[in-house]
């Protein structure tokens, strides 16, 4: 079956360049047990390298004889991560005003590159329901809207967070259904308990890639997923010790297990003594990588054993309270079997309600990638002036 797949990821890579195609994937949903759910994905661009040209394609789909591929054990797959995301107010109008690659087209390449891109989003999608929040702090995107998002290159997102009920239960009810006729595939939320729970799992060039998603954020026992109601994956002191049990069955399922956590402090950048503890529990209990939302601003970096935590992405399309609420990065890690091998930060800047990337020479850049690697230094991880992410160790 494994021959069969690179087989045919490099059939299919060489007949859709001939076809002058910029997208290049092939993706099969393959339904499995229970809260599980496996997406197959062959990406023939890597990454983190220039695309092949034509040439150069049916060159090595004609000459690498199926026993010479590399094994599955020395795979590499690129995953790239964001923030937080929206759609609503004033960025719906902006991309309505322009056009919808407008928010993202600085960083859309680096998207479709990976072999697979997240980000939080944070917002019901429906055009229905009143706002449980106060004036101002009710998050709602159109269905229409998510094209923005699909056209930009993500793939997954977390619906895990404080923002994805505003609009109450019908609009919950239409989230998921807007998502699923985008083919957006997502995590943290769902029609009950078991769905919010879910782990989606992705073939990467032969790894095993597993998401999953929590919220310790907002604490209303109404946003809670049960059995029999549709909600959020919350997570708190009464329930941490079945969702650890739920990630170490999750490891089991998985070569590289993603876990997405809305977690801190708002607008502070410095970790929780309560964040580090969880994270650390995560870990142990088979977490690979931790992606952490909800302060809005870049926390630090850390490696833990075998694992990296990235405590807070910040915002990435989102509204900022302050300047360093709009400076954030569009962050990409290699990953093997064993987990995270390297990785890189790209910064970005939220100006016009478009996510602006930046040069790593650039004052604004320079000062972004320079907080984080200060942020981290203490947590066991180098970045480096290009944004280049290693544990100190290596």
């Amino acid at each position: 079956m494994k021959k069969y797949i690179r087989a045919f990821a490099l059939f299919a890579a060489a007949a859709l360049i001939l076809c002058s195609c910029t997208s290049i994937e092939s993706r099969t949903d393959i339904p499995t047990e229970q809260g599980v759910a496996i997406t197959t994905r062959a990406t023939a661009v890597p990454a983190m390298a220039a695309p092949k040209t034509e040439a150069q394609t049916e060159a090595s789909a004609e000459s690498l004889p199926e026993e010479e591929l590399p094994e599955n054990e020395n795979s590499r797959a690129v995953i790239s991560f964001v923030g937080d995301v929206t759609q609503s107010d004033v960025f719906g109008e902006t991309t309505a005003y322009r056009y919808p690659e407008y928010p993202f087209e600085d960083v859309s390449d680096i998207f479709k590159s990976a072999d697979l891109s997240f980000a939080n989003l944070e917002t019901c999608v429906s055009e229905r329901g009143e706002s449980e929040k106060s004036e101002g702090y009710g998050f709602r995107t159109s269905p229409e809207s998510l094209n923005v998002f699909t056209l930009a290159g993500l793939d997954i997102v977390s619906a895990a967070n404080n923002h994805v009920r505003d609009f109450g239960m019908e609009a919950l009810d239409d989230t998921f259904a807007s998502l699923e006729d985008a083919g957006l595939k997502y995590v943290g939320a769902g029609r009950d308990r078991n769905e919010a729970q879910k782990l989606e799992l992705f073939d990467l060039n032969g790894i095993t890639v597993g998401f999953t998603a929590c919220n310790m954020i907002n604490m209303n026992p109404t946003w809670y997923a049960e059995e029999d109601r549709a909600g959020i994956a919350c997570v708190d002191s009464e329930n941490s010790g079945a969702y650890l049990e739920k990630i170490a069955e999750y490891d089991k399922l998985c070569d590289v297990l993603f876990v997405s956590v809305h977690w801190g402090v708002e607008y502070y950048n410095e970790v929780t003594e309560e964040q580090r503890d969880f994270a650390h529990k995560l870990c142990d209990s088979g977490a690979d990588i931790i992606l952490g939302h909800h302060p809005h601003v870049l926390e630090p970096i850390e490696s833990y054993n075998n694992s990296i935590i990235f405590y807070s992405l910040g915002n990435f399309l989102f509204y900022k309270m302050n300047d360093e609420a709009g400076e954030t990065a569009v962050f990409t890690i290699e990953i093997s079997k064993n987990g995270f091998e390297s990785g890189k930060m790209n910064p970005v800047v939220i100006s016009y309600c478009k996510a602006v990337l930046l040069s790593e020479e650039s004052e604004q850049g320079a000062a972004i990638i320079g907080r984080v690697a200060q942020l981290s230094e203490k947590y066991g991880i180098a970045v480096d002036e290009r944004g280049g992410i290693s544990r100190k160790d290596e």
